[in-house]
């Protein structure tokens, strides 16, 4: 069974979000609800996606995850986030969402990840890489090949460091372990466009 993926951008800050699933429709997954808004329900239905079995959150930011709590109680699945970002999705002060979120209700994570953990999904298996830099608990998911990575490495840069959490040296390791993967995959990250890993490991400069 082959892979669909959409993409749609959420929140104040145009977060990419993306929708994985089977092309039977017996598996799904949502990378980084940033908001629960009418578009996002709308591209789940569409594609009629009646349950998810994942959300993947790839940082505690409040724009890649305030629309958890609404995704998982309309749709399910299982809230994904590493141990160091936990916090995130209980305290505002962590995830940086006062200012933007007053009144949005916190939420639990079902499976708290760390480096090299795998989630079955669709017969394959979804592989957790531990990209801390831009905060202590960014993650990158990997699946078949597409590589998710979320604030750790944009197209031609990498994300911010200089929130709480964040570390400019840190974070330009886990960019060059990045890169450091075989193979080529397509990288679909947290804002703006989608890239490749080999040409990033060519002409991004924070890579080299």
């Amino acid at each position: 069974m082959a892979l669909i993926l959409k993409s749609i951008k959420l929140s104040c800050m145009q977060t990419n979000c993306y929708l994985v699933f089977d092309s039977e429709k017996k598996n799904a997954l949502v990378v980084d609800p940033g908001e629960y808004n009418q578009a996002l329900e709308n591209m789940l239905k569409e594609n009629k996606i009646e349950k998810l079995d994942y959300i993947l959150l790839t940082h505690g930011h409040f724009d890649h995850i305030l629309g958890t709590k609404k995704l998982s109680d309309n749709f399910g699945g299982k809230i994904v986030i590493h141990k160091d970002d936990e916090i995130c999705l209980r305290d505002k002060t962590y995830s940086l969402s006062s200012p933007y979120a007053s009144g949005e209700a916190v939420c639990k994570a079902d499976i708290l990840v760390a480096d090299g953990d795998k989630l079955p999904f669709a017969s394959r298996d979804i592989t957790v890489i531990h990209t801390p830099g831009h905060t202590k608990g960014g993650v990158c998911y990997l699946l078949e090949n597409m590589l998710f990575s979320g604030d750790t490495l944009f197209k031609g840069t990498v994300g911010r460091s200089d929130f709480p959490g964040g570390d400019y040296k840190t974070l330009l390791s886990s960019a060059a372990k990045l890169t450091r993967l075989e193979g080529n995959y397509n990288v679909y990250p947290g804002h703006e466009d989608f890239t490749t890993l080999e040409e990033e490991r060519w002409s991004n400069p924070y890579c080299q």
